[in-house]
């Protein structure tokens, strides 16, 4: 009698039992919003009408301390979406390509490499940002470069052989803009003209077809969609200024007329207004006129995640969906004289997150633990049942869904350079600790415990000086700590 083989059924069995893990997976819904800061209604902002987010804080967790790990587009997104820190993409700039090493993969394409149909639509890199050539030799290389784009090892060697380079041709933290006529395309702000579309209107047109074809096609979707707004210039349809009135909006404690910090605040510490009043200063009521515009604009985009959030209902996905909202980083709005993004102050560097998943038991729950951009990554990863990759530099956050009072004690780490050096920040639970090039060329402390708005600077006072110590040694001890300018930055390659 002939025996027969059970390794046919028993591959048989293994490949319907991945097929079916595949199916019952959860989609992701991957929303981001441009220039984002916490001006939300359920971030605590009293004026503020913003109910599509507010309605997305009921269905999830609200992180009240996120932080970004570099306050500007590039390389935020680069470094969220390969869940690496700066110092380790070498993205340190608007104007550097992201580089992948062999079998890395941002996370869209980790989640299609896993069976999930992927697509993206609006703002999700900065630019074109969509991978660095591989020969710095190749056609496509010699065009990027033609238009003022860079791999991080070509950084490298600008720093080598170049010193003054981001000083006299491409920082845009120079402290003097010699054109700021330049930037008039920035500094428009008031309704849009009548009968002109707003871009981010079609990119919610276009993510909401794609939804329902995702929807009816019987398998787990990675839909990432990226909204210009409230990003310069601060215009959009009149309806939205008709919610807010310029005149009764409040400006700030520390607001000033120009880039001003605390007293011995170093000059790294400080970005020109290049956004918003390029190269000159502003008045009271010319920033309530900009702030009534980036509120105004800050609806238009939360009506169109409104749309998003009514496509996935109708769709019928909404109970095996997780939503994720971010804002790439914090905006400056006139506090301490500054308009947009660029510093290591909590205004730029702290930002948005909301993350709703259906199958947690704490929905509405807010978190006031301290995370980072980078545990996005790791967390939906694990949320999805797929592998966590090896090159992942963050912590995911499922503990914190769970449970979002659960022991934490996890500091966050910001960078942003001036010139070839870089300013690094720690941000604990009560403090925030900077210093610039090491110390060298300067450094602040801020109790966010005792002084929210970072109005006193304590980096000077004898009474701190153990707890100075204690963070500039975490600082020096963590992943952006080992890293320093660009050239010293691990090889992705």
């Amino acid at each position: 009698m002939k025996r027969l083989s059970l390794l046919p059924l028993l591959s048989c069995l293994a490949l319907l039992r991945t097929v079916l893990a595949v199916e019952t997976r959860p989609n992701v819904l991957f929303v981001i919003s441009d220039d984002m800061n916490c001006r939300i209604g359920c971030f605590g902002d009293p004026i503020a009408k913003t109910p599509n987010l507010d309605r997305l804080a009921q269905r999830g967790v609200r992180f009240d301390r996120a932080y970004c790990q570099q306050p500007l587009c590039n390389p935020t997104r680069s470094s969220v979406l390969s869940g690496r820190y700066p110092t380790s993409t070498g993205v340190l700039d608007n104007n550097t390509w992201l580089t992948l090493a062999e079998g890395q993969q941002i996370l869209p394409r980790c989640f299609a490499q896993h069976g999930y149909a992927a697509a993206e639509f609006g703002k999700v890199w900065h630019a074109a940002n969509d991978g660095a050539p591989k020969s710095a030799n190749s056609p496509k290389a010699k065009a990027k470069a033609a238009a003022g784009w860079f791999t991080a090892a070509q950084r490298a060697e600008q720093q080598r052989t170049q010193p003054d380079y981001w000083k006299t041709v491409h920082s845009p933290y120079r402290n003097n803009p010699t054109n700021p006529e330049g930037y008039a395309w920035a500094n428009e702000f008031g309704p849009l003209e009548e009968g002109k579309a707003e871009a981010d209107t079609r990119i919610a047109d276009q993510a909401i077809a794609q939804l329902k074809t995702f929807a009816g096609a019987g398998k787990p979707f990675f839909l990432s969609v990226g909204f210009h707004k409230p990003h310069v210039p601060l215009k959009c349809p009149k309806e939205f200024f008709d919610l807010y009135d310029a005149a009764s909006l409040p400006l700030p404690p520390d607001f000033a007329n120009e880039p001003t910090g605390p007293t011995g605040t170093p000059p790294d510490a400080l970005r020109q207004n290049v956004d918003l009043f390029a190269a000159r200063t502003f008045t009271a009521a010319e920033a309530r006129a900009a702030l009534h515009a980036y509120y105004a604009c800050v609806s238009f985009m939360d009506a169109q995640v409104g749309r998003l959030l009514d496509a996935l209902e109708k769709s019928g996905q909404r109970d095996n969906t997780i939503v994720v909202f971010w804002g790439d980083h914090g905006w400056h709005l006139s506090d301490k004289g500054m308009w947009a993004k660029g510093t290591l102050f909590e205004t730029a560097a702290r930002g948005p997150l909301l993350i709703a998943d259906p199958r947690q038991k704490t929905a509405g729950q807010s978190c006031a633990r301290v995370v980072e951009y980078l545990g996005m990554y790791p967390t939906l990863v694990e949320l999805c049942g797929l592998p966590k990759p090896a090159w992942l530099e963050g912590t995911s956050l499922v503990p914190l869904l769970q449970n979002p009072r659960v022991e934490w004690n996890r500091p966050a780490f910001t960078v942003q350079p001036r010139g070839w050096a870089i300013g690094r920040s720690i941000r604990t639970e009560r403090w925030r600790y900077t210093e610039w090039d090491e110390g060298r060329r300067g450094q602040l402390l801020f109790d966010l415990e005792n002084d929210p708005h970072e109005l006193r600077d304590l980096a000077t006072d004898p009474t701190h000086t153990k707890t100075i110590a204690q963070l500039q040694r975490q600082l020096r001890e963590s992943r952006v700590g080992q890293s320093m300018r660009p050239s010293d930055a691990p090889s992705s390659r």
